[in-house]
């Protein structure tokens, strides 16, 4: 607000400016239903990936574009995602949840466009299985199948990118408190350990919880991070903790 303030007042009333990156998202999975599916089957979830997803791309400039839920088949996926290609600046595909539907979107993102995947697999938890790629051009990020985990990485690989594609090279500063750890945290060298706490009086708390489940997220006040080379961190040692408010 106050920059166009200033521009008012120095009389310029137009500025050259980057477009919204346009963002596809593209949901897989037999077991996905549209989230207003008002009765789910066994084994069905509703597709709340996408969802969020695509309120964090508007955080980071971006537009959404909702591509819809495409099932565990081949040549389906590679016609939603060669469409998506097309017509966007990014894609992002939510993978299922299976080792079996996550590497059948690594061999369809793998014939789509050169120089092909970047990598599949980070040292990061959770997050293990995301897949990067450059289809002639065009990013594309392979999101885990289970929500948090696909929110935890876009955040982390994501955003940056969907910022520097819509010409944003230096990015707003995360808001950033100092806490004491209130507990022990272990944590396995040569992985980066994302862990969502609740910040309370100065103290933060990790939370816990399967990689599918949202409320964790939903619960925590940010996130801490647990640097590659360690094995853990100690009860009240002052941590970083990136807030989410």
């Amino acid at each position: 607000a106050q920059d166009l303030g200033m521009l008012a007042a120095a009389g310029v009333t137009a500025v050259p400016v980057h477009a919204r990156p346009r963002v596809a998202i593209v949901s897989t999975g037999d077991e996905v239903v549209a989230p207003e599916t008002p009765e789910l089957l066994a084994g069905q979830v509703r597709d709340a990936s996408s969802v969020a997803l695509g309120a964090i791309v508007a955080e980071a400039g971006g537009a959404a574009d909702q591509r819809g839920i495409v099932r565990d088949d081949p040549d389906a996926l590679r016609a939603a995602l060669g469409a998506a290609l097309s017509d966007s600046d990014v894609v992002v595909v939510s993978a299922g949840s299976s080792v079996g539907a996550r590497d059948e979107t690594a061999t369809v993102v793998a014939g789509l466009g050169e120089p092909g995947i970047w990598c599949h697999g980070l040292a990061l938890r959770p997050g293990k299985p995301t897949l990067l790629a450059d289809c002639d051009g065009v990013p594309v990020i392979g999101l885990p199948g289970n929500p948090r985990s696909a929110l935890v990485v876009f955040r982390l690989v994501g955003v940056p990118l969907v910022r520097r594609v819509g010409g944003c090279t230096h990015a707003p500063p995360e808001p950033v408190v100092r806490a004491r750890l209130e507990r022990d945290l272990a944590s396995a060298a040569g992985r980066l350990d994302i862990v969502q706490v609740r910040v309370r009086d100065g103290v933060a708390t990790p939370l816990f919880g399967a990689s599918a489940l949202l409320s964790i997220l939903t619960a925590a006040d940010g996130y801490l991070e647990v640097p590659e080379p360690a094995t853990g961190l100690d009860a009240d040692s002052e941590v970083w903790v990136t807030l989410y408010r």
